[in-house]
């Protein structure tokens, strides 16, 4: 017989993009009388988390207070996925959602999947095609596809990436509800283009730590000389805060701000001339916007926004990063190129699709959707075990 009572969903987040991300599904989902939709707080970012999620007016049903502050990767996972099992066996969901490759995306992963719980994992299929670059993100994603149902692809490439790793049952090509987000918070209907502005830095993957950001930061402090004028809200972590700070502040054309909230980000992207970045969220979110970025990585996972003429890879090289700054600067045609908005990754009804999806799953099986109650309670801890 086929459950008429709604569906339970737990989204384990933690992080900021993951805030961001999954907010429009938990929008959408209390608009369904089919969904009971929960969000779990793991603690991996508390501060930048809290400050995203209430941009959006959510609420956080469960907060795991995970105490993260310096731990490794695997004591992170190991200690957010505990806690998890925990939930998940006092309140038992029909589906778990994930979102990304966080350490937090991860352990909710595992912690599904130890309890036999069925997984759905939101933004599936990114591949940088290097296994250990981005670390922990790629590794992360590959092991969060071994354990999902189903996989809501923001991309064609991504749901294709998805099928040559074996994964061809699940696989739905939603669009990112990271787009369905700005659609929400931002306040114009469309982007200024061929802008005088700032330029707008952020930088905190692991990979740029050390002699790679001292290289960034010598190419930041060169434009600032030549005129420019640089806005970088400074992210939490102390690995790049020290070296910043050394290198760039006090220089009155650069101004090294805190972080700056989800809608106050957003607006100032649309004031940009310019975007020198290596998150990703910002990838997606200049291409909506018709901002050009130059993306300080090696390599990317959302190889569309390339593609797309939005965005250059410059890595942590000076010598390209001010070169390609100046050709913007310089060269009307070729920032207006790149000033043309795209949609590799939707028009903003992410959110929509991956619920219309699971509610299709759940009508075409005779039970709810995979839910094993058996491997609850006793068997718990032997489940945590498992991953130790």
């Amino acid at each position: 017989m086929i459950t008429t009572h709604p569906i339970r969903i737990i989204s384990v987040v933690g992080t900021r993009p993951e805030a961001i991300k999954m907010a429009p599904i938990a929008i959408e989902a209390e608009r369904r009388a089919a969904f009971d939709h929960r969000l779990m707080a793991s603690g991996q970012q508390a501060g930048l988390f809290d400050q995203a999620i209430s941009a959006f007016g959510l609420t956080i049903d469960y907060h795991l207070g995970s105490h993260l502050g310096g731990a490794s990767h695997e004591a992170q996972v190991a200690r957010i996925r505990g806690a998890v099992c925990t939930a998940f066996a006092r309140d038992r969901p029909d589906l778990v959602l994930v979102q990304g490759d966080t350490n937090t995306a991860l352990a909710g992963a595992q912690a599904a999947h130890a309890l036999g719980i069925p997984l759905g994992h939101v933004e599936a299929g990114l591949r940088s095609g290097m296994p250990g670059r981005p670390f922990p993100e790629e590794p992360n994603r590959v092991k969060i596809a071994a354990l999902a149902s189903l996989h809501f692809a923001p991309s064609p490439s991504a749901a294709a990436n998805l099928m040559n790793e074996g994964w061809d049952v699940g696989v739905c090509i939603t669009g990112n509800p990271g787009i369905d987000a700005l659609m929400l918070l931002r306040k114009a209907s469309a982007p200024r283009v061929n802008q005088s502005g700032h330029i707008l830095v952020t930088c905190h993957r692991r990979e740029n730590f050390g002699v790679p950001l001292e290289r960034i930061c010598g190419a930041i402090l060169a434009l600032a000389d030549q005129g420019a004028r640089i806005l970088w809200p400074l992210h939490s972590n102390p690995a790049t805060l020290a070296t910043i700070c050394a290198k760039l502040g006090g220089h009155p054309r650069i101004t090294l701000s805190a972080s700056l909230t989800y809608p106050a980000m957003l607006e100032t992207i649309r004031g940009a001339s310019l975007v020198l970045s290596d998150s990703g969220g910002m990838q997606e979110e200049c291409a909506a916007l018709g901002v050009p970025l130059l993306l300080m990585r090696e390599e990317t996972e959302r190889p569309e926004v390339v593609a797309s003429g939005n965005c250059i890879l410059v890595g942590s090289d000076p010598a390209k990063i001010v070169r390609e700054a100046q050709r913007l600067s310089h060269d009307p045609i070729h920032r207006w190129s790149m000033s043309l908005p795209a949609f590799p990754y939707g028009h903003g009804s992410a959110a929509i699709a991956i619920l219309d999806h699971i509610e299709a799953h759940f009508a075409l099986n005779s039970k709810p959707f995979g839910f094993n109650s058996a491997r609850y309670g006793t068997e718990m801890d032997t489940a945590e075990l498992a991953f130790a």
